[in-house]
């Protein structure tokens, strides 16, 4: 499901779930839908294709939003 708001996936380092992001406008990092702040120095997998999300929260975000 793509999502403007969330366009991009990642896999957070460590992490097995695949998250939907975004980037923040005025800092430049990244954020999860679930509201998790990604680390930039940290090892993350950043996916293409728009793989499926798996973050239990972040699918929760997404389909709230869908409704919207």
């Amino acid at each position: 499901m793509q999502n403007t708001a969330h366009p991009l996936r990642v896999r957070l380092y460590g992490g097995r779930a695949v998250h939907a992001a975004h980037k923040l406008p005025i800092s430049g990092g990244h954020e999860t839908a679930c509201e998790y702040f990604i680390d930039a120095r940290a090892s993350n997998h950043w996916l293409d294709n728009d793989p499926p999300v798996t973050c239990a929260r972040c699918e929760k975000v997404l389909k709230r939003e869908a409704v919207r």
